[in-house]
């Protein structure tokens, strides 16, 4: 089976609830990536020891507080729901594109 993508993707005929979650997830990994860099990691690979909360980045800890830590744990896993729904409306576009005439 082979697999082809539609030869043009014009944005004015994609439906406005796929556009309005590329933004979403787009911004939402902007945002994620941003806070990251500026607070020296995420949570997700970060660690909780001796009732400190530390986010990391390439092997690097920094302390942050619980409430950041909590934050940017929820942040992280947010991108687990936006990215695979981005995807989805990709294949969902696609599959629409090649059921059209041409």
């Amino acid at each position: 089976m082979k697999f082809h993508l539609p030869s043009s993707f014009s944005l004015s005929e994609t439906p406005i609830w796929v556009r309005v979650v590329w933004i979403i997830a787009i911004a939402n990994f902007a945002s994620f990536w941003v806070i990251a860099v500026v607070n020296g990691g995420d949570a997700l690979n970060g660690k909780k020891e001796a009732g400190k909360y530390f986010v990391c980045s390439h092997g690097r800890y920094t302390e942050v507080s619980e409430s950041f830590f909590d934050y940017s744990r929820i942040h992280a896993e947010s991108l687990w729901i936006t990215h695979p729904v981005a995807l989805l409306s990709v294949f969902w576009l696609t599959g629409k594109k090649k059921a059209l005439p041409v």
